[in-house]
């Protein structure tokens, strides 16, 4: 039977094979499309979405022909039953993904949805029960349960968020399966195999359309059934405790997912904000055409993989570790991915550390740190001329977060002067800013509340950003902004705005 997993595999790159382009025309006839938007989808065409179906279709084909002559004598009613369950939340991912693709449903919609299903799963014994971590175990007892549903909801939703450029996360999913297809065929794990085996072959037989520039996307009926199933997989290979392995297998879209919450958060955007600083859209501003990060993202993805593997053979977590390790040190220390975030942890780190040490007498000094997220435009014209406003004001916070995705540019500055104000003792103003009349960022400001300055201040700061604007879409059209424009009401000199102490961060540009 050591052929048995490649015939699964074959057989599903077949059907997949057959069944995409099938699904490909539906899907345009029904006018389930993907239309770029200037924002998000910055494809040039529309392009037939709903790739997942083509993908369940030949997994489910394969799978219970593969499922049906193997000898299954050996199944006990508990696992005949937890396969059925994956069955079934298989199908309920791909039609929460479908209705994705159709109607368009909303975040929260999707998060429920994704919720009952990984808790239809871990009802049914599918469970992390243990953590084991380089020999130390620990059982998670009444807490299995929502530990499972935590971590299938963020591996369904990390291979979502990658799948931002062609055949990026139907090859992920392949390598990914691959991968955990040696494990279960290497533990006995019958259904399991055939699952995986399947999955890998559907992929890899979608990819040949999928493979850019692409005729067809997964849509979310497809990425979020490769993460759901990669994630109750990778649970089912660590029953006896590979942790280490199961983290390794998923490094890359969980590390992606990652910093996109490390990069949101202290930016203070929204977790859903959208924006194109993904490791595709980065390694994409270094250069690299859509199949040359393709290429890149698989390498790193096949690295990882095989170091899983080896270390879970071998009973060597360490080896695990090491290789998703060197990726992350690998993509940081280029500046390819991770560098801004890793700098962003770095700057709010310290400033923490120093709030003990502050003296009361430091309330004169400031300091000012920015960080480039994405792009080489000149936003430090802009964000100078607005600090040396905020020194005349007498502010005690200015933030700038710019983040415009259609352009794939991205700059965040922070500015604060001595110990902040009691949130009772202050006030505090968000307000948009707008470049190419669409939302490009907004800036933050916060002083303390005095009676005789509070609203003139306030009025001061609402001219200043109606001068801005104009400012902010030069830089977008034209990508410096010359001459520079001192951005400040006309009514104040800032020629000579006082001593200023400041610390500035090293600029970073990950493209």
């Amino acid at each position: 039977m050591s052929l048995f997993p490649l015939a699964v595999l074959v057989s599903s790159f077949v059907a997949a094979l057959v069944l995409t382009p099938i699904v490909r025309s539906i899907a345009i006839a029904k006018g389930i499309i993907d239309k770029p938007d200037g924002r998000r989808k910055l494809h040039k065409r529309f392009v037939a979405r709903a790739g997942g179906t083509a993908v369940i279709g030949a997994v489910f084909l394969v799978g219970a022909i593969g499922v049906a002559f193997y000898p299954m004598a050996d199944v006990t009613p508990a696992q005949f039953w937890q396969f059925g369950s994956l069955l079934i939340a298989m199908l309920g991912i791909w039609a929460l993904g479908m209705a994705d693709d159709i109607w368009t449903l909303r975040g929260r919609q999707k998060l429920v949805g994704q919720i009952a299903l990984s808790a239809v799963l871990a009802f049914s014994g599918v469970q992390m029960a243990n953590i084991s971590v380089f020999g130390f175990t620990v059982s998670l007892g009444v807490l299995a349960i929502p530990a499972t549903i935590f971590w299938l909801v963020a591996t369904t939703n990390s291979l979502n968020l990658i799948d931002g450029s062609d055949g990026v996360c139907s090859s992920l999913g392949a390598i990914i399966c691959g991968a955990l297809g040696i494990l279960a065929f290497r533990n006995g794990d019958i259904a399991d195999c055939v699952v995986a085996f399947a999955m890998c072959g559907a992929l890899l037989g979608f990819l040949v359309f999928n493979f850019p520039p692409a005729s067809i996307f997964l849509g979310d009926s497809g990425s979020l059934l490769i993460g759901f199933v990669t994630g109750a997989l990778a649970i089912r290979c660590s029953l006896e405790g590979a942790t280490a392995v199961m983290l390794a297998i998923l490094s890359l879209p969980l590390m992606d997912s990652t910093m996109a919450i490390i990069r949101r958060r202290l930016t203070g955007r929204s977790i859903y904000a959208t924006d194109r600083a993904h490791l595709h859209h980065s390694l994409r501003g270094k250069g690299f055409s859509d199949r040359g990060l393709l290429f890149v993202v698989s390498g790193l993805a096949m690295f990882t993989a095989v170091g899983a593997v080896i270390g879970a053979i071998y009973d060597q977590e360490w080896f695990a570790m090491a290789a998703v390790l060197g990726m992350f040190l690998l993509l940081v220390t280029t500046k390819a991915f991770g560098y801004s975030e890793m700098a962003l942890i770095a700057r709010r780190g310290k400033c923490f550390a120093l709030s003990f040490l502050q003296r009361a007498k430091a309330k004169e000094l400031s300091r000012a740190k920015a960080v480039r997220l994405q792009g080489t435009r000149e936003w430090e014209v802009v964000w100078d001329d607005l600090i040396h406003f905020a020194e005349s004001e007498e502010y005690s916070k200015l933030n700038l977060d710019l983040n415009v995705p259609w352009l794939e540019e991205g700059f965040h500055g922070e500015w604060q002067k001595g110990v902040q104000p009691d949130k009772g003792e202050r006030w505090t103003v968000t307000m948009p800013i707008f470049g190419d009349g669409r939302v490009a960022g907004r800036i933050e400001v916060v002083a303390a509340a005095r009676d005789d300055q509070a609203h003139s201040s306030l009025a001061r700061l609402t001219k200043v950003i109606d001068r801005l604007h104009p400012q902010i879409s030069n830089i977008l059209s034209e990508g410096t902004l010359n001459p520079p424009v001192t951005l400040v009401a006309q009514d104040y000199e800032l020629n000579d705005p006082g001593v200023i102490e400041e610390e500035k961060l090293p600029e970073v540009s990950v493209g």
